[in-house]
């Protein structure tokens, strides 16, 4: 897989978070402008000119990662950081059981490759995240539910997780923009 053409990798049969994750990927991608919705990313440690590097990636097959955090590339890309799964409750040996799991999607998107009259113009952040809050309504959960707790442009609290070189940080201005929508998914524990 080239970083310069990326394919998205998908998880056969997922369950539980992967389960809901898929879903939202699936409305994510009709969103016209966003090329590349990822899934669930995992915290990287990796050495870089000498340097431990703290990066997101996502898993693609083999054993191997594709890293996910700023590929000036594509037009625009998301990816999941997934929380610790709560029991919501107390837990119920003969019934139904729900754990809240806190989500995050991470969009980051080139303005110029969307719309580079309008790039040139005005800074279209909010039109990006009203086309994401409309994908995350369609969404039509089976065993779960999602609600979103806040949306964030700070890219400084949005990347926080993760190292970044001098270099990276060109890709926190003009004409990239990033944000970061902080969820929420109930999901309802299948037993097998």
């Amino acid at each position: 897989m080239a970083y310069k053409t990326p394919t998205v990798p998908t998880i056969p049969n997922p369950i539980f978070v992967d389960a809901a994750i898929a879903e939202i990927q699936t409305q994510l991608g009709t969103v016209s402008w966003l090329t590349h919705a990822f899934g669930r990313s995992y915290i990287k440690k990796e050495m870089r000119s000498g340097n431990e590097t703290i990066v997101p990636m996502v898993y693609k097959g083999q054993a191997e990662y594709l890293p996910v955090q700023f590929n000036d590339n594509l037009q625009a890309q998301s990816f999941f950081e997934v929380g610790t799964q709560t029991l919501n409750g107390e837990y119920d040996t003969n019934g139904i059981n729900f754990y809240d799991v806190p989500v995050s999607l991470i969009v980051w998107a080139n303005l110029k490759k969307i719309d580079g009259a309008k790039g040139n113009s005005y800074y279209f952040a909010e039109e990006l995240k009203r086309d994401v809050r409309q994908a995350l309504r369609d969404s039509t959960f089976v065993e779960s539910r999602l609600v979103v707790d806040s949306i964030s442009e700070d890219v400084d609290a949005i990347f926080s997780e993760y190292t970044f070189t001098q270099i990276t940080y060109q890709f926190f201005t003009y004409p990239y923009v990033a944000f970061k929508f902080d969820m929420t998914l109930t999901i309802q524990e299948v037993c097998p």
